[in-house]
């Protein structure tokens, strides 16, 4: 049996600094085993004129095995990532029913 963890994405946070906006994008192999923009048309990092930012972004409903977190720069842009966090928390395990596979005990006494 090929048992993989699923993890639910709570929220990313990011530290960082621009003199224009970018874009982030969180990808993920779920639903459908490949991987996947799960943030629409990305969310706007916006420009920090001011200085250091910490922006959270949401990533509630969004599950995974594997992913890929991504941030796209404008073509003027000049970004600082200072640091960033992703909350994740495990929700159990995921069988794919197109390989076949199955979860079953072992055998258990009823008891006398």
């Amino acid at each position: 049996m090929a048992f993989r963890r699923v993890w639910q994405f709570k929220e990313v946070v990011f530290d960082y600094s621009s003199n224009n906006s970018s874009t982030f994008q969180l990808y993920t192999d779920l639903p459908g085993g490949a991987m996947a923009a799960r943030k629409g048309a990305g969310v706007t990092m916006a420009s920090t004129s001011d200085g250091r930012k910490t922006l959270p972004i949401p990533l509630d409903g969004i599950e995974g095995t594997l992913y890929r977190p991504e941030i796209i720069p404008g073509a003027t842009t000049v970004l600082r990532l200072y640091g960033g966090t992703i909350w994740v928390r495990p929700v159990g395990v995921y069988l794919d029913g197109s390989l076949s596979e199955k979860w079953t005990t072992q055998e258990m006494a009823l008891g006398v």
